[in-house]
């Protein structure tokens, strides 16, 4: 497969060159989606059918990158002995990492059995005097709640403070749930003493509440007008479940009393997380685990599996490191198997830190960040006078991460450095268009920016004119490499990463023959 180019740098025809006007005829008259399929299809089959060929087509082109590396796989482990190291190694790994996962899922579980999972109290003298505390405390907060529906205005008549009672009520309810909680009243008794509270509140009037429809003082227009809306939208009763006892109190106190229970149960749930829970949620970062209720599973918050997989993948990361003596061995093989040019020395693999590996990985992550944070002023420039500039931006941004990730991909193989370059990166293309319909970006500022940001993509010219010339090839093998970074894909698809870029090279006819031209030093780190 080596030297492919030149004139062997084809666009790929059809595979039935009978396939005649009838059967295209058939194949326009079965519409878009079957005709996307057919491409799909066609790039994905590629590699196996036709060798040493780039598919023709945006489509084909990316689908034939993105299943690159599992071609080359499945070439490369019809070698038993091939087969048995892999096996053995991307096994090992993934068992620590599963161990890591179950580990994970020790320290963020949360114990607390449920209610219905709760063994009945045992009465002892120290229960007994808990109890009589918490019903002491319980009356106190009841006594509380009675003085203030009880109160009177200044004109003697009998008034009660909606916001006040929904404080007292609230109060109420956050202790009947905390004692129940600490098992020190049962739940009958806890909703018991909420619900005559409530009941008691429903036999009073209420002076700071307007009369209801259809009583004295109060228009019918104004009976018959709250009527219509009430049947027109609905209101927040229907969406909040009624206290028992509260069905007599009148529609604001019962909202109040209502949005009290819901925050004091809230907050009770949330105090009975484990620690590493309670802490996070404490700073405002909702962490809930998966867990299982009345026989459902929650999955949890996105905020846990972020927190989840970016754990992983640090974890990931270092197991990587340690062994990436077998995972170099696997690439040479693969790229024997396929027929290109190993770029990797015949070692005896071991478990070890590669100091000068890891310092190199380092060092290109730092560039590959300070890379893509160069085009974020161009693209403020951009999207500034745009209407909806905040979702534009972060399109923008997002597709300009995703280039980075293209030409990093490329820059696997020591092949994309030494790839010739003949035009300056697009972005300085089309900044330079558009400099000629705005003087204004030739003024100073944008002159030293521009000239800053030239300066920082010098390094990695090569592997950007490498991308240009095939970007949707490359671009379907940096999605397979990023899905593949997920924990625990990595271990399975990255030694097959870089011998698809060399692949991918090794089509475009301006390359260099192999060992032409020594590759720079550029830290790929691999």
């Amino acid at each position: 497969m080596t030297g492919m180019k030149g004139k062997d740098f084809k666009p790929l025809r059809e595979e039935t060159e009978g396939s005649s006007a009838s059967s295209r005829g058939d194949s326009a008259r079965q519409g878009l989606p079957w005709q996307l399929w057919r491409e799909m299809r066609g790039g994905a089959e590629h590699f196996q059918s036709v060798r040493g060929q780039l598919p023709v087509g945006r489509i084909r082109q990316f689908f034939y990158g993105a299943s690159l590396p599992f071609h080359i796989a499945r070439t490369t482990l019809k070698d038993p002995p091939t087969r048995e190291r892999y096996l053995r190694v991307t096994a090992l790994q993934t068992a620590f990492l599963l161990a890591l996962a179950a580990g994970w899922v020790v320290v963020t579980h949360d114990d607390t059995p449920t209610r219905e999972e709760r063994s009945p109290r045992v009465s002892t003298p120290e229960s007994r005097a808990r109890s009589r505390e918490a019903e002491a405390r319980i009356e106190q907060r009841t006594r509380e709640v009675e003085a203030l529906l009880k109160a009177r205005g200044a004109d003697g008549e009998e008034k009660v403070d909606k916001a006040a009672v929904a404080a007292a009520v609230g109060a109420l309810i956050a202790e009947a749930v905390n004692a129940e909680n600490a098992g020190e009243v049962t739940p009958e008794e806890a909703v018991s003493t909420v619900g005559d509270v409530a009941s008691e509140a429903g036999d009073k009037p209420l002076g700071a509440v307007p009369p209801a429809s259809g009583e004295a003082g109060a228009p019918e227009s104004v009976s018959e007008t709250q009527e219509d809306e009430d049947a027109a939208e609905p209101t927040k009763e229907d969406a909040l479940e009624p206290l028992p006892g509260t069905e007599n109190l009148p529609q604001p106190l019962r909202e109040e009393i209502a949005a009290a229970l819901q925050e004091a149960t809230r907050d009770a749930e949330e105090a009975k997380g484990s620690r590493i829970q309670r802490e996070l949620q404490q700073k405002g970062f909702n962490i809930d685990a998966p867990e299982v209720r009345h026989g459902i599973l929650f999955l949890g918050s996105w905020e846990f599996w972020v927190a989840f997989f970016g754990s992983l993948s640090v974890a990931q990361w270092v197991i990587v490191a340690l062994s990436r003596d077998f995972h170099t061995v696997i690439s040479r093989e693969a790229s024997l198997a396929t027929g290109v040019t190993p770029e990797d020395p015949e070692i005896h693999p071991r478990v070890r830190l590669n100091f000068p590996w890891m310092r190199a990985k380092v060092r290109r992550r730092w560039r590959a960040f300070v890379l893509f944070a160069a085009g974020f002023p161009a693209l403020a420039v951009l999207t500034t006078p745009v209407l909806w500039n905040k979702p534009v931006f972060t399109t923008l941004s997002t597709a300009w991460g995703f280039w980075w990730l293209i030409v990093f991909t490329a820059a696997k193989s020591d092949r994309a450095w030494v790839a010739p370059v003949t035009n300056p990166p697009w972005f300085f293309r089309r900044w330079e268009q558009l400099a000629h319909a705005l003087p204004v970006l030739r003024w100073g500022p944008f002159n030293r920016y521009l000239w800053m940001w030239a300066r920082r993509t010098e390094g990695v010219g090569s592997p950007i004119a490498a991308v240009e010339r095939q970007p949707w090839a490359f671009a379907g093998l940096a999605a397979t490499r990023f899905v593949g970074s997920l924990p625990p894909f990595r271990c399975f698809t990255r030694p097959f990463i870089p011998v698809a870029s060399a692949h991918l090279l090794s089509l475009d006819p301006k390359q260099p023959p192999v060992g032409a031209v020594t590759p720079p030093p550029h830290s790929a780190g691999d």
